[in-house]
């Protein structure tokens, strides 16, 4: 039987409701701005990071479980599938209803129109997250090689992405500076992906490469980041609080701090089959979510920045949403849609 790792589990679980708050923290005022509450973004904004640590915590090590083959068939069908399938039905909900965040209108549908929506994620646009843990997927053998024999190339990944993409990109557009991008401008971070630093990342972790002592100070770190972002936003900073190497430290610690709390106490691994069950629904309610809102909002009509709107919503459609999706999987079928 395969054994849980409780802390996995427990980070999905976090994550999946990270994403919930940072949704619903958002609204859409009356001039078709996107308003944010940016205090419970900054406390929130790890959520799809660690899911990403938490892929590569399980995935960078399939070589020792099965060929590459198997290893792309499988993720292609965990994630291949629900994204064709669900964009889908989205785009057919798309032309008559509307739900937020994430289902973008198409008053004129088609074929040509689904295909270039779809290419260009622009049927649900909280589905990037499956263009990009694709596009993972795909570098998955490479780094899986890395993973085996050269770990130490692995964390020269992480610092290269770490300075191109949270550095160099983060402090170019927080101070509005004249950087070019594109073809033609100046290319800083040499892997494909912003989010390969934080795919590996998580597979270091794991496989504890960094000691004790180095955990601890990324662990103060990562509170020592929140902190400061917190008042960056009370200052109204907020575009240096959002990003950069604060969401890096931030990120990173908190994975730090769940895994070593789970390791430290019975109390998770007690409730192991619930907690497994849980998380287990997480990739469902990511893709549900808009729909759950959606619900809320028809049946209770609360206002946008309202403790209801931004607190209740997203806890009742995690416990409502999880156990939905979790007896409705048991349907074969509904299982390869709601991976």
């Amino acid at each position: 039987m395969k054994k849980r790792i409780i802390y996995i589990d427990l980070i999905n679980m976090l994550a999946i409701f990270s994403v919930l708050m940072l949704h619903s923290s958002q609204f859409i005022n009356n001039k078709g701005i996107i308003v944010k509450n940016d205090l419970i973004q900054a406390i929130f904004i790890p959520a799809v990071y660690l899911f990403i640590m938490n892929s590569g915590a399980t995935l960078l090590n399939y070589r020792e479980k099965y060929s590459t083959k198997t290893f792309l068939i499988k993720r292609m069908k965990r994630v291949g599938i629900p994204l064709v399938v669900w964009s889908v039905i989205y785009y057919l909900y798309d032309i008559k209803f509307t739900a937020f965040p994430g289902p973008i209108p198409h008053p004129n549908p088609g074929i040509k129109d689904f295909l270039f929506s779809f290419l260009n994620n622009n049927i649900n646009n909280i589905f990037w997250f499956f263009y990009a843990i694709i596009l993972l997927y795909l570098l998955t053998p490479v780094l899986a090689i890395l993973a085996k024999h050269h770990k130490e190339l692995l964390l020269y990944l992480v610092i290269l992405s770490f300075i191109g993409t949270y550095v160099y990109l983060y402090f170019a557009k927080a101070l509005n500076l004249p950087i070019i991008g594109g073809a033609t401008g100046v290319q800083i971070n040499p892997i494909a992906s912003e989010f390969v630093g934080f795919f590996i990342m998580g597979y270091l972790l794991k496989t504890d490469y960094f000691s004790v002592k180095l955990q601890n100070i990324l662990m103060a770190l990562g509170g020592v980041a929140l902190v400061i972002s917190l008042l960056l936003c009370l200052v109204k900073l907020d575009r240096f609080a959002l990003g950069g190497p604060l969401l890096c430290f931030y990120s990173v610690g908190l994975y730090l701090l769940v895994k070593r709390v789970s390791e430290s106490t019975a109390f998770f691994s007690n409730h192991e089959k619930l907690i497994a069950a849980t998380a287990s629904t997480s990739l469902g309610i990511y893709i549900l979510h808009p729909l759950f809102f959606k619900l809320f909002e028809i049946s209770f009509k609360p206002f946008p920045n309202s403790f209801s709107y931004v607190w209740l919503m997203p806890i009742v459609t995690y416990v409502v949403g999880a156990a939905i999706i979790y007896w409705v999987r048991k349907v074969k079928l509904i299982k390869q849609i709601l991976p």
